[in-house]
């Protein structure tokens, strides 16, 4: 966080006039339809999508040996024939589209297991882009595994740095498994908390 703000008071100075205060504004935003996917886990909060990985991986940027393969999350929040997500394996990353967040878009939730690796986690980090270009990149949360589950809330920081309501920017989250062991991601979500109809 301390990080953070330096990045963000020296954005505040520099900043060009077509862009935000502090980031790079976003100016095509996908606003899906909003579900409710952890309806069953006592979360009720209304969710875009932002991967599912039943039509591929376009847009993600995958790294030694991250794939997507046969098998689905559990619970069939997307659709019930849904078949696939994405594997990372050991040393592999995922890393997701740019997706449009400002400060309504507050938290990150995903599926995920853990198939090998006693002591591994799944590390998962948000990256924005300041006013100047530079992407800076932070960690928001890790995952201990286990069998098919939803992810605790991660809160996503960079949708803090637009500073205005209404205004938005563009994070990509990576997904990586630390200290070996293989990984399944599926059904990744971000938050919109609140959005005016």
């Amino acid at each position: 966080m301390v990080a953070l703000a330096a990045v963000a008071s020296s954005c505040a100075l520099a900043a060009p006039a077509h862009a935000g205060v502090l980031t790079t504004s976003a100016t095509d935003c996908d606003d899906s339809a909003l579900t409710q996917p952890f309806g069953s886990f006592g979360d009720n909060a209304q969710y875009k999508l932002v991967g599912s990985f039943e039509d591929g991986t376009a847009g993600w940027s995958l790294h030694n040996g991250a794939r997507v393969v046969a098998g689905n999350e559990t619970r069939y929040v997307g659709a019930s024939d849904d078949s696939q997500s994405l594997l990372l394996p050991s040393g592999s990353s995922a890393t997701t589209p740019p997706v449009c967040v400002g400060l309504d878009e507050p938290t990150l939730r995903f599926f995920t297991r853990k198939n090998s690796g006693l002591l591994s986690t799944m590390a998962v980090t948000v990256s924005v882009q300041t006013s100047l270009g530079v992407w800076v990149t932070l960690p928001i949360g890790v995952d201990l595994g286990g069998s098919w589950h939803p992810s605790l809330q991660m809160l996503v920081v960079g949708n803090l740095l637009p500073l205005l309501p209404g205004d938005r920017t563009a994070v990509k989250f990576t997904f990586a498994p630390l200290l070996g062991g293989s990984w399944q991601v599926d059904d990744v979500y971000v938050d919109p908390f609140h959005r005016a109809g």
